[in-house]
């Protein structure tokens, strides 16, 4: 019986979530599918995982065995929360954000091949407008309450108009909508999302580089021990694919240890119509696979997951696959963004992961 021990290295995604959380996710998922096809799974961690973020899995099938570690490059504590500010800066900075991402023909003409893309858009502006509402209340509330904030005493009168449109701006039919919109909708999370987006598309305060320097050191660590894998493959979903992409193309071609790329609901689309850096990582991603530096790049997506599309790879490079998951959602989970994880759970991305 033939033996092989393969890596997966894992960059999830931009949440709130602990470290782990999608890695649990990640091995469930394969040992659901396992059982599903009759593929013998073991755990070969004890009940106390000696090293954080990292499991170890085997599976037998057919005279095979396969062993799978697969370690979790967690990055979104590095992310900053515009939810965390005080109302004067959420102000500010929302509307900042409301401009960068609807302000602009770039973000509309990198989604206008996708009617997905385009309602999830003008889904994600009605998001932003009600949220940023719910902001320039709080700040005129915030300054009728306390006159001195703005450093410097308004005029009395100038209180009293501020209480009365912060009262106006409050009243229950408005916010009975705005309510409705959060308690269905994680809104905050979403405005969260965006401004950590910006943030790192712009490289503020060096984000960009701490984020993608935790991957670039796992890569640099697997090349001092490469000859315990027979393959090793890079494995991102959501804005993870973003991350991934832009780290394969800084890093050493000659020296690149992931011969495969897998990605989940990436949203390179609108990410790469939004900025030129990522736009030229991804053609340099193109280039390996083309030059045979990557040997393969399967994408997976679906048109249930509001949140993503179809990664924007050149039709004329063969080993590069779009593939369309048949798991489906109903339209509550598409709206409040649990479809965005249905690739955990979908036996066709499984299927590639264990490749038995």
């Amino acid at each position: 019986m033939s033996e092989t021990k393969d890596l997966i290295i894992f960059v999830p995604g931009m949440n709130d979530s602990e470290p782990e959380v999608y890695l649990k996710k990640l091995v469930d998922g394969i040992r659901d599918y396992c059982d599903g096809k009759g593929i013998v799974f073991n755990s070969l961690d004890d009940h106390e995982v000696d090293h954080a973020g990292v499991r170890n899995i085997k599976i037998e099938f057919s005279n095979q065995i396969r062993i799978i570690e697969i370690r979790e490059i967690f990055w979104s504590d590095l992310r900053p929360r515009l939810s965390h500010e005080r109302a004067m800066r959420k102000l500010i900075r929302g509307l900042d954000l409301l401009f960068y991402w609807f302000g602009t023909l770039k973000a509309w003409s990198s989604v206008r091949q996708s009617k997905y893309m385009v309602f999830n858009i003008i889904f994600t502006l009605l998001i932003f407008v009600s949220w940023y509402y719910g902001a320039i209340a709080a700040a005129i509330t915030a300054i009728g309450a306390s006159p001195d904030i703005l450093g410097y005493k308004l005029s009395e009168e100038w209180v009293n108009w501020f209480k009365n449109i912060g009262i106006a701006m409050g009243s229950w039919k408005i916010w009975l909508f705005v309510s409705i919109l959060m308690a269905i909708i994680p809104v905050s999370a979403i405005i969260d999302i965006s401004f950590a987006t910006k943030c790192y598309l712009q490289n503020r305060l060096g984000l960009k580089h701490k984020i993608n320097g935790r991957l670039y050191k796992a890569l640099s660590g697997v090349n001092t021990n490469k000859e315990l894998y027979s393959h090793v493959t890079l494995l991102s979903h959501s804005f993870g694919v973003v991350v991934a992409t832009e780290t394969i193309a800084e890093f050493d071609q000659k020296n690149l240890p992931v011969k495969q790329l897998i990605t989940m609901g990436g949203p390179l689309e609108i990410i790469k119509g939004r900025s030129d850096r990522v736009r030229i990582a991804l053609e340099h991603v193109e280039n390996y696979l083309r030059i045979g530096k990557l040997e393969n790049w399967t994408d997976f997506y679906s048109d249930y997951d509001w949140l993503c599309s179809k990664s924007p790879v050149s039709d004329d490079i063969e080993n590069f696959n779009h593939h369309k998951i048949s798991t489906t959602v109903p339209l509550d989970k598409r709206a409040n963004g649990e479809s965005h994880s249905m690739y955990f759970t979908d036996w066709d991305v499984m299927k590639e992961i264990v490749k038995l």
